[in-house]
């Protein structure tokens, strides 16, 4: 009897070059999900039929025992990641190239992946095979950054030149450093960094400017540049992640 282990499925996708974004696209589901199906030990029929019906394959292709004695037929697992900035980019979160500057892979989270982030953000399983930008920095940074997609109009701002040029427009990717949560109880410093990203736990994900901090209240008011936007107050209980924004770079396809 054959095992549906999503390990299996795991590595069909693997030996493939099929990321998890692009199965949760394809199986109309989310990443979260997908990482799920990896973890399972018996995947349902229903999955299986899904998986089987998408990708064109049999359950010999995914479960035989020819493909699990083989691992699916992995016969090599790439070192190299795919690179949109043509760097010769590798698996390290750092590398040099050859005139000596230094490159920092940095994680996207695009704006499909927004709402798996949500849940499966504390799971270092959630970060495989997402697709990176490679940053030229001038050291090796500490911490923890990560890149998201802009999406929708609230920091865009056309009134005037000065207001224009500080808009970030849905698309553009914006670099953050996570906020380690006990530096919260401090004022953060919003006359270092313009930009914030806030992970809301019942909002979302948001990127606006940060114009107060109350730190004995433990609130924060949010501000964007639209006008349309009127400015909120977030309590630190409700937030689950904040990153100053260290860099705006536009995604090159």
């Amino acid at each position: 009897m054959i095992e549906y282990q999503g390990e299996n499925f795991k590595y069909f996708l693997k030996s493939n070059n099929i990321s998890a974004d692009k199965a949760a696209t394809l199986l109309g589901k989310n990443r979260v999900t997908v990482y799920q199906y990896f973890k399972s030990k018996s995947l349902s029929r229903d999955v299986v039929s899904n998986i089987l019906n998408v990708f064109k394959v049999s359950e010999e292709d995914i479960w035989g025992e020819e493909a699990i004695k083989n691992g699916v037929r992995l016969e090599a697992v790439p070192l190299r990641l795919a690179d949109p900035y043509s760097f010769e980019a590798t698996n390290e979160k750092f590398y040099q190239l050859a005139d000596g500057s230094l490159i920092m892979q940095v994680p996207i989270i695009t704006q499909r992946a927004y709402a798996g982030y949500m849940v499966g953000f504390a799971d270092p399983e959630f970060y495989d095979d997402l697709e990176t930008i490679p940053l030229p920095v001038d050291k090796v940074h500490g911490g923890t950054y990560l890149a998201f997609e802009v999406s929708g109009d609230s920091m865009v701002n056309l009134n005037s030149l000065e207001l224009a040029e500080q808009s970030i427009f849905p698309g553009r990717i914006a670099i953050g450093r996570d906020l380690p949560k006990e530096k919260w109880k401090y004022r953060l410093h919003t006359h270092n960094y313009d930009n914030w990203i806030i992970v809301h736990r019942y909002k979302g994900i948001l990127i606006k400017q940060i114009s107060n901090h109350r730190v004995d209240e433990a609130i924060i008011t949010i501000h964007s540049l639209n006008p349309e936007y009127e400015d909120e107050e977030l309590h630190l209980n409700d937030i689950e992640q904040i990153f100053s924004v260290v860099q705006i770079v536009t995604k090159k396809r």
